[in-house]
């Protein structure tokens, strides 16, 4: 008898890997084309010249192939959407900028963000460059073939993001150093903040087709994908000490120790040390063991699995043509014991 061999689950590990593989295949063209337009700018400026060569360091080919896969899911060609995956990178970078200055944020993943290498007002003048610059970007359709039409609902699509980023943005200042923030209201200014990518897939769906059924089936795919993605973001910044910290003094707590803090056993602990004057290496791991022991980090990481699983079934209607998309949804899943 032929012994059956189980293949193992991919662990989240190998999974983000693949998608990482997988993004650049697919977003590599968006984002040169990006790069390109920033590179490519003549100044005679010393300065500003290194400070655009600097914000086009760091690659982004996450939105352009997140746009690519959208487009691809409803019968569209993938090269159509190069002009507005370049304009989504411009204008997440320019947002980020605007977000570093506001959190007083000057290193990021140990490397200093162009807030902290430049200074606040050359970030500022270099973010009102790639703004305008994204939006200049998206004449480019037309040399693809997409009509005016196609442009304007994407260009209303993107009006109705910044607004609503802007709004989650000022939740968030409201939020700054707040104990008394409830586990809903946060997840609440997660799924607000998550609009950018319902964004970035509502485009990719209309782009490829522009059937109202499956433009919407893409965009609650896309605000998912967002909410599941932040919420990853929000459980490892309870682990990297340097990020709680940042988080703590300058920014909203995250949401593990928003759902700790409703336990006042456990709050009567982490209240305390959260006001100290001064925050060490030490304060983080108890604030975080505590966090663990009452369960917000297996509350945040049921979050994302709920999430992911819910975003995939958004995207069945489509059968076979969002392997890369639901690659994508679960490449962010983050297991128990990882």
């Amino acid at each position: 008898m032929k012994k059956t061999t189980v293949k193992p689950k991919p662990t989240s590990e190998k999974l983000l890997e693949e998608a990482k593989k997988m993004m650049e295949r697919e977003g590599r063209k968006g984002w040169d084309f990006a790069k390109k337009t920033l590179l490519q700018q003549k100044t005679r400026n010393p300065q500003l010249k290194e400070a655009l060569n600097y914000a086009a360091e760091l690659p982004d080919y996450f939105r352009p192939a997140i746009v690519s896969f959208c487009c691809k899911a409803v019968g569209g060609n993938a090269e159509v959407t190069i002009p507005c995956g370049a304009s989504f990178v411009l204008l997440a970078k320019a947002i980020g900028m605007h977000d570093d200055i506001i959190d007083n944020l000057k290193i990021r993943n140990k490397r200093p963000t162009l807030f902290g290498k430049f200074g606040k007002e050359t970030a500022l003048i270099i973010s009102d460059i790639l703004m305008f610059k994204a939006f200049t970007l998206m004449r480019k359709n037309a040399d693809v073939g997409v009509s005016q039409q196609t442009t304007t609902k994407i260009l209303e699509a993107i009006d109705k993001f910044w607004f609503e980023q802007s709004e989650s943005e000022i939740l968030e200042l409201q939020s700054r150093r707040k104990t008394d923030i409830t586990p809903q209201e946060c997840l609440a200014k997660i799924k607000m903040r998550a609009c950018e990518l319902e964004t970035i897939a509502r485009a990719g769906g209309i782009l490829g087709n522009d059937s109202e059924k499956e433009v919407e089936a893409l965009a609650n795919y896309g605000r998912l994908l967002g909410t599941a993605s932040i919420l990853r973001d929000e459980l490892i910044d309870m682990l990297e000490p340097d990020v709680l910290h940042h988080r703590i003094k300058h920014e909203s707590l995250p949401l593990p120790l928003v759902y700790a803090l409703q336990n006042a056993s456990a709050s009567s602990k982490i209240t305390p040390v959260i006001f100290k004057k001064q925050l060490s290496n030490k304060d983080m791991r108890t604030i975080s063991k505590i966090t663990d022991n009452i369960g917000g980090i297996s509350y945040v990481a049921k979050h994302i699995k709920n999430t992911i699983q819910e975003a995939c079934a958004q995207i069945d209607i489509f059968d076979s043509k969002t392997k890369e998309l639901k690659i994508t949804a679960r490449s962010l899943l983050i297991h128990s014991a990882e």
